[in-house]
């Protein structure tokens, strides 16, 4: 069915371009006829003409200053380019018929819908996608178009539905519904798809029964218009239900009703495909009929016509007979594909639960290993051949997070989990927080390590710090290892300024070992380290493949230059919003010492939580569940709570939506040993403001309480 909506509502932008012009100049009836021929040659499969039609039809209409036939033409661009999923072109000229600020009803209801097809795709911009479908539907409901008001309600709620999320797809389900009265006499269409959403809405509420009423109407509709392509559809979702119900024998007779229909549908395109050479044939019969003028020629031309007809329809009937074949061969391939591809999602399912469940278990404790140890070597009466020790103790703690961390990490990259975080941060702070921290690895490696920050560079951008300090670290992080007795040197310079934006390069460079131009290819492949010595190890090989997806995430590209025996350079350009006032470099101040309340019923991850803290110059008040923060709360004032998650009697999310209903300016911050990924949607359905991992040290705590007051 979505195949199905999608063609409707393309070639519903296409009656846009189509629309008939007021100008009687030449210019305007040049654009039309270019943009009828483009979307001809669009709908015949011929994208490349259908480009070159659409493209002059740009180039007529902005010789004039008519900014309707611009939009115009610029939709007719913008849907050929759709049509080719060129989706970043389609974006951009949608964009631009909608900045001609027309008023005009099929240009800004045709970029709209553009624009929500486009963002449709992907489930992170399905918020994004349901934005430019409401914001068409207020044009079509205001010009009384109830059906394509209808349509785009239907369109949303399919795409919330297709992404398994029936709570944002049941309001649009309602409003498509209040539609129904006025337009369903109109197409027996419109009662039977909005059963079938009501359907796949209750079934993934795990309403089983309800589903299996509202399918019945779908099917009771389809079968009293014989709409048989839609009785496919139904009877495929109807043995979905039987299933969930147990009911497997109804299950099966829905297969084979549906597997009849698939056959009726083969069928009556054969039967099409034969008359149309039938009357091909009759057609030339006449022809030869009306040239002939001897009965000699008349029976020759009967008697060839009619063995032409018998091959032709011989060879139909052969080469259907073969298809039907085909089409059972492919039948049983697809049923082991779809095996296969269950068994495989089970399988990574299973992968994924187990990295879940291994890093929740290892961050619990490492977070008190690791604050631990941040305390001694922090304590003035520790002697300096036990801070070695505790050195080392946290290097060790250090580098079992980071491969935690990583393992969790590619598989967010890999599930396009991630989502940037941009806001006001202290660049100048970030970077030399890196550096602090990698210090130590390079005093291990014997080498100078060196920051190097251009003048220019303001204090204060508007980025998002954890993801562009993540990529930093490991690329420092990777340039040290590689480097024995040598440099690295991490640089930032100015590349380009605007007003409001500054290109900004950063680059790290050491005189390590270098790349291979064979290692070049791989290192940014998952698990792959290149070709080490022997008796060496960098880690399992995921910093690369993780700095590559974020930058590209952040707009960016990495290059690398790198010769063997000689070193490395790893570098890339960032655009950095410059915020509002901020004119030079300026250092921050600290802000007045806060009360924070921290919930965690960990009795090791509460002394060190509480004693970082303290370290920072802020008052700590310790909660052991979410029902004894609820009292904290009602008792005393509290400028932060740091929340974890999983606790018993009442948990994080429970609590911190009993709070957030009180007072929903009060900063949550959950401090977590779960997945980020896993828990994000519930942590924001109930006003946790961000999410943070443990295990944390001191400067990162020193962040997050910077990011709430900066």
């Amino acid at each position: 069915m979505t195949n199905k909506l999608l063609l409707i509502l393309l070639l519903f932008c296409y009656s846009a371009s189509t629309f008939s012009q007021n100008s009687t100049s030449k210019v305007a009836d040049s654009v039309n006829v270019l943009i009828s021929l483009s979307k001809n040659k669009n709908i015949s499969g011929n994208y490349k003409d259908g480009l070159k039609f659409a493209t002059s039809a740009v180039q007529h209409a902005n010789k004039t200053t008519d900014k309707l036939l611009q939009a115009r033409a610029y939709v007719s661009l913008a849907n050929t380019y759709q049509a080719i999923n060129d989706s970043d072109n389609a974006k951009e000229y949608y964009q631009i018929a909608l900045d001609k600020k027309t008023d005009d009803y099929f240009v800004n209801v045709a970029s709209l819908n553009g624009l929500g097809n486009i963002y449709s795709i992907d489930k992170s911009t399905a918020d994004k996608a349901a934005g430019y479908f409401e914001r068409s539907i207020s044009y079509t409901l205001e010009a009384g178009k109830n059906e394509h008001s209808f349509y785009t309600y239907y369109n949303i709620a399919g795409m919330y539905l297709n992404f398994k999320n029936p709570d944002k797809a049941y309001p649009f389900i309602l409003k498509a519904n209040e539609l129904l009265p006025r337009i369903e006499k109109e197409n027996p269409l419109h009662p039977l798809l909005q059963n079938l959403n009501f359907a796949i809405y209750h079934n993934q509420k795990k309403d089983h029964s309800l589903a299996l009423i509202y399918i019945n109407k779908a099917l009771k509709i389809a079968e009293e218009h014989a709409l048989n392509k839609e009785l496919i559809d139904i009877y495929d979702f109807k043995s979905e239900i039987h299933e969930a119900l147990g009911a497997y024998d109804l299950a099966l007779a829905s297969l084979k009703k549906m597997h009849y229909y698939k056959d009726l549908d083969f069928n009556t395109e054969k039967s099409l495909q034969v008359e149309e050479v039938t009357a091909d044939f009759k057609v030339n019969e006449f022809k030869e009929k009306a040239e002939a003028s001897q009965l000699k020629a008349n029976f020759i031309t009967v008697v060839g016509i009619g063995t032409l007809l018998f091959l032709s329809t011989s060879f139909l009937i052969f080469y259907n007979y073969k298809k039907q074949l085909s089409y059972q061969k492919l039948e049983k391939k697809n049923k082991a594909l779809a095996r296969a591809k269950n068994e495989a999602e089970h399988a990574n399912k299973l992968t994924s639960d187990l990295l879940i469940n291994i890093s929740h278990d290892l961050r619990t404790p490492l977070y008190g290993i690791m604050g631990i140890t941040g305390m001694l070597i922090e304590n003035p009466s520790i002697i300096n051949t036990k801070k070695g020790l505790l050195n080392s103790l946290k290097f060790s703690g250090d580098h079992l997070k980071v491969v935690i961390n990583n393992i969790l990490k590619i598989k967010e990259v890999e599930s396009n989990k991630i989502n940037l975080k941009v806001a006001k941060t202290n660049l100048h702070d970030l970077l030399r927080n890196i550096i602090n921290s990698l210090n130590y690895l390079a005093d291990q490696q014997e080498t100078q390590l060196t920051l190097d920050i251009s003048d220019d560079i303001l204090e204060h951008y508007i980025i998002d710090g954890n993801s562009l300090s993540e990529v930093i670290t490991k690329l420092i992080d990777n340039a040290i290892k590689h480097t024995t007795n040598g440099a690295v040197t991490f640089s930032i310079k100015m590349i380009n300024k605007e007003a409001t934006k500054h290109y900004i390069e950063f680059k790290v460079s050491d005189t390590g070992s270098g790349i291979s131009k064979e290692d070049l290819s791989i290192i940014f492949d998952n698990f792959n380290q290149g070709n080490l010595e022997e008796n060496t190890s960098y880690g399992i090989g995921l910093g690369l493949p993780i700095v590559k997806s974020l930058i590209k995430m952040m707009g960016s590209k990495l290059y690398v230059k790198s010769d063997v025996g000689i070193g490395s350079e790893f570098s890339f350009i960032l655009e950095c919003e410059v915020p509002n006032g901020e004119t030079a470099r300026y250092t921050s101040t600290e802000h007045k010492s806060l009360q924070i309340l921290v919930v965690e019923d960990n009795k090791i991850n509460q002394i060190v939580t509480q004693k970082l803290i303290n370290l920072l110059g802020h008052d700590c008040t310790i909660a052991i569940n979410g029902q004894e923060a609820l009292k904290e709360f009602n008792s005393n004032h509290f400028d932060l709570i740091l929340m974890d998650l999983n606790m018993p009697i009442m948990n994080g999310f429970q609590a911190s939506k009993a709070i957030t209903a009180q007072n929903k300016n009060i900063p949550i911050i959950a401090l977590t040993a779960l997945q980020i990924s896993e828990v994000k949607e519930r942590c924001n359905n109930v006003g946790i403001l961000d999410i943070i991992n443990k295990p944390i040290d001191k400067e990162t705590l020193k962040a997050i309480i910077q990011s709430v007051y900066s």
